[in-house]
């Protein structure tokens, strides 16, 4: 291993290229790191440079050739994040220095972007999977790209182009040509001069022993990359031999779930998961001292770490035969949340899967539904029992009983260990979820909670459509009529929940008894209903007479149902509670 003070400009320029090894992760920098790096350079004092941080290489003895010049291909270890967005910073100047010079300059700019940027076909850096060809195209020769169907990684990568561009050009406004072009020079310059610690490894072991301590700029490591160099660390240390087969074992299985949670992130489903988030959820359904434990699960990385350095002070293969054993269920996790947060298959997984995060209370869930789809992904019978159980809890306790999103956390933790570690039988499994639905929101609270008098205010807009939605397709399936609407319709902004006896009753020349008796029903479930926001914009406010005809004419069962009632009131509002309350308890029964 070899060690030396560098700067950017003698790192980069020369007859070499940069590649990133599949097991880094994509480009994660975003306006906080680009901020830091632009008022770094920007504001320097005269005399300073700017120290930029660590960079790992190591020399894959592989070569790239064009033309007459061949180049050495260097894998960065650590420091990408780094390289990638000081290459962007100065891809953008050199555009910025080409629209103010003159032409017999041009071939100095050639020769900058040749040393910096590209020289022919050989890219200067290569980054991973498809952002190899984004960046080549997008970011370096400005192509456009269709923004709807960037990954996450290639959005940051043009967000940081679209930053530095910002910025400059903000400046160009405020300058004469030349001005703006020493100031282009100097930021060139003050790149060129920043200071870098370059360690020249020559494999992966050499890499682990320094990886811990080298982070020293950019953007803070997650849970999840520290844990991925805390294992290689315990491998370097436990492997009595083959040290570089164990550390490609890990670096494979981290390569996989880096890959996975990039995935995950580029789904509406999935985009606010967080990859340590998706750890926790792991170390819930392996660890048993985690098992219910919700402290535990938040400090999951100061135990692991503990763990293993316990392991090893005992016994080094022990340690080993641990590490390797959890990365191979971790990357199992990650591996199931992504199937389950992709999953659109058109079948009744796929709608119980859809119909969870329409609820938007699956949080609580992920660490079972990660244990119970390892155990019975493949048994699509079983899979979907429990899912349909899980909607329910999520509808019953969550939706209609308003219990706190944390509600029965303990006792889904509790389950996902079972179910992951104890291989729990799966009619237990069942049982379990169903003590949980009596516990917390039984017959008599579910009942007691859709008959309460205010149902409108206390159940949100959103549950209320679900419900509704529930409803239309019962009456649907019993009057034998197709389904021709779909859930994310009605739980779009078009449509909305109608009080049939309407809210606001200064159209409904109502005695004064009756406005007491109206005040005490109109939020009741029963008087409610859906409708589309154009046909409650029109009629909801008006008497039930005149909306009868209207509700003759909707291609909503829920309101074609109402037409054929003679009049409108308390009596009319109970009746149609107890057939909704009564639908309920079948629909949502455990």
């Amino acid at each position: 291993m070899e060690r030396g003070l560098s700067t950017f400009n003698s790192l980069v320029v020369g007859d070499r290229i940069f590649r990133i090894p599949i097991y880094q992760r994509h480009y994660s920098w975003s306006a906080k790191q680009w901020d830091d790096l632009w008022n770094d350079l920007m504001y320097l004092k005269e005399g300073r440079k700017h120290y930029f941080g660590t960079i790992l290489q190591k020399a894959t003895g592989a070569r790239k050739s064009s033309g007459m010049k061949t180049f050495d291909v260097l894998e960065i270890i650590d420091g990408q994040q780094r390289l990638t967005t000081a290459l962007i910073f100065l891809k953008e100047i050199i555009s910025q220095l080409y629209t103010i010079t003159e032409t017999d300059q041009v071939e100095e700019l050639e020769k900058l972007r040749e040393d910096y940027l590209r020289y022919k076909d050989v890219h200067k850096l290569e980054l991973l999977g498809d952002d190899a060809e984004f960046f080549r195209r997008n970011i370096i020769n400005d192509e456009v790209y269709p923004d709807e169907i960037l990954t996450p990684s290639q959005r940051r990568l043009l967000e940081a182009k679209h930053y530095f561009k910002g910025k400059l050009e903000e400046l160009k406004k405020t300058m004469t040509p030349d001005e703006f072009r020493t100031l282009l020079l100097e930021l060139k310059r003050r790149i060129d001069d920043m200071e870098i610690i370059r360690y020249d490894v020559k494999n992966d072991a050499d890499a682990v022993l320094i990886f811990e301590t080298v982070n020293d700029r950019g953007k803070p490591l997650t849970n999840l990359e520290k844990t991925k160099s805390f294992l290689m660390h315990a491998i370097y240390l436990s492997a009595p031999e083959e040290l570089e087969g164990y550390l490609d074992q890990v670096n494979v299985s981290f390569t996989d779930i880096y890959r996975w949670i990039e995935e995950i992130k580029n789904t509406t489903r999935g985009r606010n998961l967080g990859e340590d988030d998706v750890q926790r959820y792991h170390f819930v359904i392996y660890e048993t001292e985690a098992k219910g434990n919700r402290d535990i699960s938040y400090d999951y990385l100061s135990f692991l770490k503990n763990r293993i350095r316990g392991l090893y002070r005992g016994n080094p293969l022990q340690c080993l035969n641990y590490v390797l054993n959890y990365t191979k269920d971790l990357r199992k996790a990650f591996y199931a949340l992504k199937e389950i947060i992709t999953f659109n298959e058109e079948n009744r997984t796929g709608q119980l899967i859809q119909k969870l995060f329409v609820l938007e209370r699956v949080a609580n869930f992920y660490p079972f539904l990660i244990a119970a789809w390892i155990r019975f992904r493949e048994e699509k019978e079983k899979m979907d029992e429990i899912l349909s159980l899980i909607e329910t809890i999520a509808f019953r306790v969550y939706a209609i009983g308003r219990r706190r999103a944390d509600t029965g956390e303990s006792w889904l933790y509790t389950l996902a260990y079972r179910v992951h570690s104890e291989n729990l039988e799966y009619s237990e499994i069942l049982e379990e979820l169903k003590s949980l639905v009596r516990y917390y929101q039984n017959d008599k609270a579910f009942e007691r909670d859709l008959k309460v008098e205010n149902f409108y205010n206390r159940v949100s807009s959103r549950d209320k459509k679900y419900l509704f939605f529930e409803y239309e397709k019962f009456l649907r399936q019993k009057s034998r009529e197709p389904l021709d609407i779909k859930l994310d319709d009605i739980l779009s902004y078009d449509f909305e929940i109608e009080h049939i006896w309407a809210d606001d009753s200064s159209q409904l020349g109502l005695s004064d008894d009756l406005k007491e008796i109206h005040e005490q029903c109109k939020n009741k479930l029963g008087n409610l209903t859906i409708a589309s926001k154009s046909w409650n914009a029109s009629w909801g406010n008006g008497p039930f007479s005149l909306k009868k005809n209207e509700y003759q004419k909707s291609n909503l069962r829920v309101q074609r149902d109402l037409a054929v009632i003679a009049e409108w009131g308390k009596e009319q509002i109970e009746e149609r509670e107890s057939k909704i309350i009564e639908f309920a308890m079948e629909r949502w029964k455990i």
